[in-house]
Parts: structure tokens; sequence; C-alpha cells
């Protein structure tokens, strides 16, 4: 009969003895370390290194390196899972916000400019539909299945940004439908509020109540992402007031852009073409101008907090966000002549619509190292000063 004190001489048994740290990192095989660090701290007087390593092969003791052979500790351990979200949401920000910049865009050329304008009306209401035709199907995508989609719709929950997001997002596109369906008829030449009498009152009152609903909803598209991202535990994300503000000024300037690639790549040069270039450029650099305002902000906020966006794996696409946006302004301050004003203007438009992706890009992405990286979780759930 064996000896019932044997089980603990077994090898696994020094690992369910009570150690004085337990959460501080320690080799793998810390029993052979231990011996050999004591070892070695028994001969800490031998004034020779060669003494040293002479008396250490004579006992036949292992060298051991404990950076090689560590374990994670409690505290390296993650505290938070990586949001799921992919390509799929980064796509829908970038594509939303711009859709919703551009009809806003629309919205005030067509109350405000009227026909001096017609010709930014007409595209930024088409592109808003075009980008926006892709952010349903985006979403039922990354959700997986499309029930889901539906059955947030089964409930009106405003202390939820996203089920808040999922109505504002039903509520503009039937917006953008209307104003796209107005500007089919425009094109037909039967614009709906010149029909006579007291049909054409109804409908010019109706499309003052329309672009007074459209707005506010365009509005809250371009920003409520922000917000989403905002109201989550992710360190990058978390409790920073900047983001909504950041994304809201990135749909502007992205609407903008869309709409001078679109009007030099459908329209020929003319007078009329350079003056609503001339406006979508102060647009768009009054934008550029929040936007790099808001990115500071966040970035004071955020703190160490924003290690993943200039260290970590995207911090070339988050550079890429900053520099494309300072380098579509210093494109509009050539001065090239007349001939070349139109491709470098194209080439401006394009490097900010590319900033603007890899804006939503490296911040969706760049959550996911904030998450995997325990230190910033802790350092979020500090108390705020």
């Amino acid at each position: 009969m064996a000896d019932k004190d044997s089980t603990y001489d077994a090898p696994w048994a020094a690992d369910l003895r009570h150690r004085a740290e337990p959460n501080r990192l320690r080799p793998a095989d810390g029993s052979a370390f231990d011996r050999a660090k004591q070892f070695e701290g028994t001969f800490a007087k031998v004034p020779s290194a060669t003494a040293t390593r002479d008396l250490r092969g004579a006992h036949h003791l292992p060298t051991l390196d404990a950076s090689q052979h560590q374990e994670p500790s409690y505290y390296d351990v993650p505290m938070l899972k990586r949001p799921v979200w992919k390509w799929q949401i980064a796509s829908y920000f970038y594509l939303g916000g711009m859709s919703a910049g551009a009809y806003l865009i629309a919205r005030v050329a067509d109350r405000v400019a009227g026909d001096a304008h017609r010709n930014v009306a007409r595209a930024g209401t088409w592109l808003s539909l075009v980008a926006l035709v892709p952010c349903p199907p985006l979403l039922i995508d990354d959700l997986g299945d499309p029930r889901r989609f539906h059955h947030m719709l089964r409930v009106f929950k405003p202390s939820s940004p996203m089920n808040i997001g999922t109505w504002t997002l039903v509520g503009y596109s039937g917006m953008v439908g209307a104003s796209v369906l107005r500007e089919w008829l425009r094109d037909r030449g039967q614009p709906p509020e010149d029909q006579p009498g007291a049909k054409g009152i109804l409908v010019r009152r109706w499309l003052g109540w329309h672009d007074v609903l459209g707005i506010p909803l365009a509005i809250g598209i371009a920003g409520y992402t922000g917000v989403l991202l905002s109201c989550t535990s992710n360190p990058l994300w978390c409790r920073n007031p900047w983001l909504g503000p950041l994304f809201s000024a990135s749909a502007m300037s992205t609407g903008a852009e869309a709409i001078s690639l679109a009007l030099d790549c459908t329209s020929k040069s003319s007078d009329r073409l350079e003056a609503s270039q001339r406006v979508l450029r102060r647009i768009d650099t009054t934008a550029h101008l929040a936007e790099a305002a808001c990115a500071g902000g966040f970035d004071r906020q955020a703190g160490e907090k924003a290690q993943p966006l200039k260290q970590g794996s995207v911090r070339q696409v988050h550079r890429l966000a900053l520099g494309g946006l300072v380098g579509s302004e210093v494109l509009k301050l050539l001065p090239v002549g007349r001939r070349l004003r139109k491709p470098v203007r194209m080439a401006a438009a394009a490097l900010g619509l590319a900033a603007g992706f890899a804006l939503r890009w490296s911040m969706i992405y760049g959550g996911k190292e904030a998450a995997d990286n325990p230190h910033l979780a802790r350092a979020n759930s500090r108390p705020q000063s």
C-alpha cells in the first residue's frame, strides 16, 4: 500500500503551495529557477565571475533566464473583450457620415442659394442616396442575422445610442428618398413646388416641413456614431466628449469633398462651376479646421489611452487621417494655372476622402488593441479628476 503522503512529492505539488506574491511574474519552472538563484546568492561574495560559473557547472545547476520563461500574471490578462466590429462598421461609419454631410449641404444650398447653386443641391442629394444605400446591408451583414436589425425597431429606448441611431437611420432614409424624388421630378421638368393654386402651396409647405425634419436627422447620423463609441467601456473611446464632434466635422468635410469631386467629374468648366467650387472649398476648409480642433481635444482627453493610435499597428492609418487632412488643404493653396486647377482640386478632394475613411478605420481597429491592453483598462477605471 502506497504511503498516503507520497502524493505530495509529485512535481505539480509545488504549484499548490501558498506563494507570498502570487501575482508577480515568475518563470514557468519556478522551483528550478529559485534553486539556481539561491545557489548564486550563497556564493554572492565570490569575487570572480569565472569562479561563480565554475561552481555552477560543478553542481550541474541550470542557467535560467526569467524573461524567457514567464507566465502571464493577473495584471497581464485583458479585462475587456475586443470589439467584434470589422470593416463593415468602419465603412458604415464613413458612408453614413458622408451621406449626412452631402444631404446637409444640398438642403442648405437649395433653401438659401436657390438657382445660383442648383448644381450643388442636385449633386448633394443624389450623393446622399448613393452613400446611404450600402449602409443597411453593411449593418445587417455585421449583425449576422437580418432579424436582429428588425428586432431593434421593435422597441424605442432613448437611453441606448444604438437604438436611437437605428431609428434615426430609418427616419433619415425616408428624408433622403423624398429629396431624391423631388430632384427626379425637377430633372423631368415637373418641379412639385411649381404646381398651380392650392396644390402648389401645400407642396411648398410640405417641402418646408420635410427640410425641418430632415436636417436634424442628418445631423444625428453625422455624429451619433462617435457618441455611440464614447458610451462603451473601451479605453480608447470611453467618456471622450470629442468623438461626436470629431465625426460630425469629418462628415461635413467628406460630404463637401464628395460633392466637389462629383461636380468636377460630371460638369464642364464654367463660371457657375467655379463659383460652386469656391463655396464648397470654404465649407471643406471650415470643416477641416473644426476636425483638427476636435482631434486635438480628443487626444488631450484620451491621454495615455490614445496609445494604440500612436504606437499600435494602426498608427500609420491614423497618420494618414491627420496627414491627409493637412495635405488636402495644402493642395488647395498651390498657385496653379487654370489648366491644372481642376486636377489639383480633384486630388485634394480625393485625399480628403481618404483621410475621412482612415479616421474611422483607425478608431475602430485602434479600439481592438486598446481592449487588449489591461494597463489602459485600469487607467480608464480611475476616477476622473
